[in-house]
């Protein structure tokens, strides 16, 4: 492999290597927001989710890097794009072993990323379908409440705009 080209995927491997590193953060991350919405504690999860949003901003930027990266390399083998599995494809010795090991480092941690994702959404819902619950049902208490001896409904204001 010629020397800018080495010097190209060293560059990609410490990219994905510092990816490897921020995406365990973002899953760590997103393992305390479960707790959280188990215990229903908001301010915590204010707290995590700007903590979360830091962590996006780093990987964008990482991201970027890594796209330069990519792009570079596929000027170099004169291709229009490249991924990293199509790099592995022409590099061989340790470069493709370390790259590989990062590349699968990554997909996994991406994958259980998207599993956490998947549940903590799950989470969420459940939360708001109990809060609506609770006021649809105290909605309608009070006004089954407001009933008078003519047992006539009287309308009355809701905390709650309906239509909002």
């Amino acid at each position: 492999m010629e020397g800018n080209m080495k010097e190209l995927v060293d560059v990609l491997i410490k990219v994905l290597d510092e990816e490897v590193v921020v995406y365990s953060k973002l899953l760590k991350n997103l393992d305390e927001k479960t707790q959280v919405l188990v215990d229903g504690d908001i301010k915590k999860l204010d707290e995590i989710t700007k903590e979360e949003q830091s962590i996006t901003e780093t990987l964008v930027k990482l991201e970027n890097l890594r796209e330069k990266v990519l792009f570079n390399i596929a000027h170099k083998k004169e291709k229009s794009e490249l991924d990293v599995s199509q790099i592995l494809e022409f590099i061989e010795g340790q470069e493709k072993e370390i790259l590989e090991e990062k590349r699968n480092k990554l997909v996994n941690i991406l994958e259980k990323i998207k599993e956490k994702n998947v549940l903590n959404s799950r989470l969420i819902k459940d939360s708001l379908d109990y809060i609506n619950l609770n006021i649809d049902l105290f909605t309608n208490r009070d006004s089954n409440l407001t009933y008078g001896k003519g047992k006539k409904n009287e309308q009355t204001a809701s905390f709650f705009n309906k239509q909002a």
